[in-house]
């Protein structure tokens, strides 16, 4: 009898601890099923951030290549495009100059004249250069050098145009500000201008024209204009590429 007593108190004491192990081993499922998911939410996470980073990534690597398609961007001629039209010089799109066969209107020719300003008023400011003498004062269609007095580099046309000759003293000094810019690149290297100023003149070996309009030919003064814009293409091109290169 007591053989059985112990027997059923050991079977007992079995079950009691086959429970207590089943307890534990529920309290374990329940807690690797919690881990798991906090893993599954972890490796979710992950996955979104390594996906965020490979936008991230992808973004940069954009920037880096826009950034270099900058570096290598001409501004001065996205800005400023010199280029020609038969016998005339151009501005963004305006006409330097007038022939007998060609009236362009005096308005257009103010315009050109203001373009040309800003572009030379812009390369010496982007060179840290100082004219001597004169100050060119950029205001669109209505820009001026100012020496001693305001000289215009625009004009309505019509009798007043031969009687003042400020228009002409204008574009003379402005030519005189351009040798000078034009100079200063000269003496840094090796590079030439394709066209020389001499004073009111701007011309190669093959001839100087003047850029008054007083005692001169549409034809002759046209052309001065078209040399000028030439060498003002040639100097925001080296600018630009000294820009760069810093």
């Amino acid at each position: 009898y007591q053989r059985r007593v112990r027997a059923e108190s050991a079977n007992a004491t079995v079950r009691a601890e086959l429970a207590e192990l089943e307890k534990e081993e529920r309290v374990l499922e329940e807690e690797e099923e919690e881990l798991a998911r906090e893993c599954n939410k972890y490796e979710h996470r992950l996955a979104e951030v390594k996906q965020q980073q490979t936008c991230l990534d992808n973004e940069l690597k954009y920037a880096h290549r826009e950034l270099e398609k900058l570096k290598k961007t001409n501004i001065f001629n996205t800005v400023f495009h010199i280029w020609h039209d038969g016998h005339f010089g151009t501005i963004n799109g305006f006409r330097l100059g007038r022939l007998p066969t060609c009236t362009v209107d005096w308005d257009e020719v103010s315009a050109a004249w203001g373009q040309t300003a800003l572009l030379l008023y812009s390369l010496a400011k982007a060179t840290d250069f100082q004219f001597q003498r004169f100050q060119i004062v950029p205001y669109g269609s209505q820009s001026y050098i100012q020496g001693e007095t305001k000289f215009p580099l625009y004009t309505h046309g019509g009798l007043r145009l031969f009687l003042d000759a400020k228009f002409d003293q204008g574009m003379v000094n402005f030519l005189d500000c351009l040798k000078q810019f034009l100079d200063s690149i000269e003496k840094m290297g090796t590079f030439n201008f394709p066209y020389k100023i001499d004073k009111s003149k701007i011309g190669d070996q093959k001839g100087f024209y003047s850029i008054k309009l007083h005692f001169n030919s549409e034809e002759q003064w046209t052309k001065a204009l078209k040399y000028m814009l030439i060498n003002l293409k040639w100097a925001l091109t080296v600018v630009a590429h000294s820009k760069r290169d810093k």
